[in-house]
């Protein structure tokens, strides 16, 4: 049974080993302490660096010297308590923070903050990172060659993009001495950088998805599903700069003062931010796993060992015959049909899907079936499912009608769909319990990019509990984050 946990959890159990590590080497030689003036300049004289009196803890100072840049202060810790160390300057007085724990680790400016050592504890850090990538990166390539159509291959592709980010913020805290608060605020607050990153990115692809609206609504007329392309577009433009604006609304509003060093409305503050932009920061890499997903999942050509093919219906014309659309699912699975009969030998079943609309003069199954009787494809290979009314109903009444013919449910099945609808449609086959592998048609690119928004708000839309767990956990993130801040700066101070 412990075994069995440490396997599972063993991540946890690395970072405690790390921390632990982490805090014996900083007790070892942490009772040293080189402090580094970050307010010093050339044109400071400093002339004497002190203990003040009024210090509750004690240090020694060892030694110091300036360059052009900076003033260096060497510390020994003598007792617990916070000090306050005099730098005489120009015939001025300026004050360092300095905090004394009780097993001697020096640490400044917080009481959480820089201390000797700490750098090994960032590249501890760093290296964990790169090693829960590592594990991430090797959990998706299980599941992807498990399943390729599972959601949580999207999840684990955002949260790889994500930590990439986390180590490049941690790779900064190195080079700053952001401190034990800085590193973990740094982490927390990563999600502004990837923000920053890919804005650019995020209004070059709003332009283009409203130029191909404009086509798609040019051919297709205007409607609100044909604008879910720029909606998007402009959810994650705004999205992207929400964070930036409500920080300047707090620091222009009287309703709460966040100017106040040491006041708790600069923290609510950071929460705000934080919190904004880690939500943006999510939804734009669960949008990158899609895409990516999305693409492999269309690119896929199933096992050549098939019994049976659905063809996904859609709308027909008015007098009955297949829109490009749907002819080009049915010419795919024509295609893999074909290639399956030339490896194989094996012939595999179309099961045409899809029941009659409200404007259409016959059923979008009886539609696809005529066309591949056109093609040469014999009746006794159609196996004609025309009641579905949507994507789910394709998959529950087509697999109904593959166990009656096959007798029994050891049958084996692809679909043919739009490229930008084999994600989802796989998804759901799952759902319904239909181990099926999709092949992928192509559309016009005017019409992949809309469509393929539409199927992605629709997977978003399914997982959405999924999405409200992680947004509740990011929620709880930023409180935590900005609590040991506030402990760190205003508790502890």
């Amino acid at each position: 049974m412990l075994i069995g946990f440490l396997k599972k959890y063993y991540f946890i159990l690395l970072a405690v080993l790390i921390a632990v590590a982490g805090y014996f080497f900083i007790r070892t030689v942490g009772r040293e302490y080189v402090y580094v003036d970050k307010q010093f300049n050339s044109s400071m004289n400093v002339t004497d660096v002190t203990i003040a009196k009024d210090s509750t803890g004690m240090a020694e100072v060892l030694n110091w010297n300036t360059t052009d840049k900076k003033l260096f202060v060497r510390l020994r810790s003598v007792s617990e308590g916070k000090v306050f160390l005099s730098i005489i300057h120009n015939g001025e007085e300026g004050v360092g923070v300095l905090y004394v724990h009780k097993d001697g680790v020096i640490t400044s400016e917080r009481f959480f903050g820089d201390c000797t050592g700490f750098t090994a504890i960032n590249v501890c850090i760093i290296l964990y990172v790169f090693l829960l990538i590592a594990h991430l990166m090797r959990i998706y390539r299980q599941k992807v060659n498990n399943n390729l159509y599972s959601y949580d291959n999207v999840l684990y592709l955002g949260l790889i993009i994500f930590s990439l980010f986390v180590a490049y913020t941690q790779v900064k805290s190195i080079i700053f001495k952001n401190g034990l608060i800085g590193s973990f605020y740094q982490a927390v607050s990563s999600s502004q950088t990837f923000i920053l990153i890919t804005f650019p990115v995020v209004i070059i692809t709003t332009i283009c998805v409203t130029v191909s609206n404009v086509q798609l609504m040019r051919k297709e007329g205007v409607s609100w599903r044909n604008l879910l392309a720029v909606f998007l577009g402009l959810f994650l433009g705004f999205g992207s700069v929400l964070f930036f604006f409500a920080g300047v609304f707090l620091q222009t509003t009287t309703l709460i003062d966040v100017h106040f060093e040491r006041g708790v409305g600069r923290f609510v503050e950071i929460f705000i931010e934080n919190g904004l932009s880690s939500i943006v920061t999510y939804f734009e890499c669960i949008l990158l796993g899609t895409i990516i997903i999305s693409i492999k999942a269309a690119r896929n050509i199933p096992a050549f060992d098939k019994d049976y093919i659905i063809i996904h219906g859609c709308q027909i014309r008015k007098d009955g015959s297949l829109t490009p659309l749907l002819k080009s699912r049915a010419d795919r699975a024509i295609e893999f049909a074909k290639m399956q009969k030339e490896k194989t030998g094996k012939k595999v079943v179309f099961v045409p899907s899809g029941g009659k609309g409200s404007d259409e003069v016959i059923s979008e199954a009886e539609a696809i079936k005529r066309y591949l009787l056109e093609q040469g494809i014999s009746e006794e290979q159609i196996l004609a499912e025309p009641h579905s009314q949507s994507t789910e109903e394709n998959i529950r009444f087509s697999k109904n009608k593959m166990c009656e013919h096959f007798g029994s449910d050891g049958y084996k099945v692809a679909f043919s769909t739009t490229n930008y609808h084999v994600f989802r449609t796989s998804m759901l086959a799952i759902q319904n319990g239909l181990n099926a592998e999709g092949i992928g048609a192509k559309t016009k690119s005017y019409f992949w990019i809309n469509a393929f928004v539409r199927e992605f708000i629709a997977t978003v839309v399914t997982e959405k509990l999924t999405h409200l767990k992680v947004i509740l956990i990011l929620i709880l993130i930023n409180i935590i984050s900005v609590l040991l801040m506030y402990v760190s700066e205003v508790v502890l101070f």
